[in-house]
């Protein structure tokens, strides 16, 4: 099915209005949405029997603001990116790509070239990243949900909605799934490289650049607040969800790699995303924190513990997303 065949499909079963639909042909964005929607049926068509979320739709929101969506609507599972979440990261990575040997240092340059090699970047690498996991963390609500005939939930913060834990919970149980698929795809990247490359080093190095693409892409958009906070508001402090996100990504290439990453691999691992945070922050002048490591270490002991309570009361509720994962690797 193309672009086309969905949208029309959308708007005549009355799911969407047609008003709200992007439909990126013939625009300036074209290529790239044409790349994300064939990826993101690609996913759908890996997840849709074992997570029972057929019959699915996806579109681009006819909206600039930064937002992304998962909808249960009439038996049906619909999935949206806004237009302007497309632009904001197009703006963040592509647009600054020939800039990477200005805003990095000798260890990304020399990360860019081996990427350049296979007719990639370091900076296309985070883009398509921070999509990967946007598009998983979508699917993940609509695993949590497919038993509901009308659910629609938004990333970005909702301040008229009041706080509920369960929110909390499903939040964070998107993130940790559309981690460890985004550590799958990235490990399979890494299994593509000759010998001289595929070490655990390098593999570190792709890890720190995914973790931090979705750092950034959190503290960049979806309505952040900057003052931490913990049992409040309609989605957990991103401090709180960068924090799950990062170690469960090191953990489960750990998994995957049958804890063949050494303590030392996995500290770095963590260490040089937060750096490379950093760095974007301070090119784009656009930083959510004036200093981010700093922040999440002054708050580290309750963002550990309040992270800790989260993950474990995903991994015992039967409707996450994660949960439903791991019952079917047993």
């Amino acid at each position: 099915m193309s672009y086309k065949e969905e949208i029309s499909g959308i708007v005549e079963e009355k799911l969407i209005d047609k008003s709200d639909i992007f439909d990126y042909f013939e625009t300036p964005f074209e290529t790239l949405c044409n790349k994300i929607y064939l990826y993101y049926k690609k996913l759908i068509e890996n997840n849709s029997d074992l997570y029972n979320i057929e019959p699915n739709f996806f579109f681009f929101k006819n909206n600039t603001t930064i937002n992304a969506s998962a909808y249960i609507k009439e038996n049906n599972t619909l999935t949206s990116i806004n237009i302007g979440t497309i632009h904001k990261l197009k703006s963040i990575f592509l647009d600054s790509e020939e800039l990477t040997n200005e805003i990095f240092g000798e260890s990304i340059q020399t990360i860019n070239q081996i990427l350049i090699e296979k007719e990639s970047s370091v900076m296309e690498f985070m883009y398509y990243s921070a999509i990967i996991f946007l598009m998983n963390h979508e699917i993940g609500h609509l695993i949590q949900n497919n038993g509901k005939s009308e659910k629609h939930i938004h990333e970005s913060i909702n301040e008229a909605e009041d706080f509920n834990i369960e929110n909390h919970i499903y939040e964070v149980d998107s993130d940790i799934f559309a981690s460890m698929k985004l550590t799958q795809d990235i490990h399979q990247v890494w299994l593509k490289f000759d010998d001289k490359h595929r070490t655990d080093e390098f593999l570190c190095d792709l890890i720190s650049l995914a973790s931090s693409a979705i750092g950034i892409f959190k503290l960049f958009n979806l309505n952040a607040v900057k003052e931490v906070y913990f049992k409040e508001k309609s989605h957990p402090h991103v401090a709180v969800r960068f924090i799950i996100i990062q170690e469960n990504i090191v953990n489960y290439i750990s998994h995957i790699r049958k804890s063949e990453i050494s303590e030392e691999y996995r500290d770095t691992m963590m260490l040089n995303s937060f750096g490379l945070i950093e760095t974007l922050n301070k090119f784009h002048k656009d930083s959510f924190f004036d200093n981010f490591t700093k922040t999440v270490k002054q708050h580290s002991d309750k963002l550990e513990e309040y992270g800790i309570y989260l993950t474990k009361e995903v991994a015992k509720n039967e409707n996450c997303a994660y949960y439903k994962m791991k019952a079917l690797e047993k």
